[in-house]
């Protein structure tokens, strides 16, 4: 239960399903997120690699700069990543946005490496459990 400054709330899976829609159904999303190096991660599963990174996370502005169109002559490994960008935007910028929805973390790229399993994945439950963190984390008293 989250106590704002107008009443108090709850959110719970039913909450997100009738919002978004998603599964949850599937393999739950956990587990460590290991990477060698975010910059062969991107090259592999992007096609381009942003200019810096913010730990492991990446402007979402870089996103929308570099991948606003697709060619139709494009390859479909090109269209593939083109379809995980799009999918990290959505991500990034609606279903686990951090509070200022400018970055999104890598780990869900990750996620993202075979398309077909990822539509197989519980992203609900993700969901809710990055709206609980990033609740908890806004809820936090600034100290003076």
């Amino acid at each position: 239960m989250f106590h704002l400054p107008f009443g108090e709330c709850t959110f719970t899976l039913d909450d997100v399903s009738l919002q978004i829609g998603l599964q949850i159904d599937g393999n739950v999303i956990t587990g460590p997120i290991v990477s060698a190096g975010w910059s062969a991660t991107c090259e592999q599963l992007l096609g381009n690699v942003p200019n810096r990174f913010r730990g492991s996370q990446i402007e979402m502005r870089w996103l929308y700069d570099n991948f606003q169109t697709i060619k139709a002559s494009t390859s479909d490994v090109e269209k593939e990543q083109f379809a995980r960008t799009f999918i990290l935007r959505l991500i990034g910028g609606l279903l686990m946005a951090d509070k200022f929805c400018n970055l999104v973390h890598l780990k869900w790229l990750l996620q993202l490496v075979n398309l077909r399993e990822a539509g197989r994945l519980s992203w609900r439950s993700a969901v809710l459990a990055t709206l609980y963190q990033e609740m908890c984390l806004a809820m936090i008293p600034r100290k003076n």
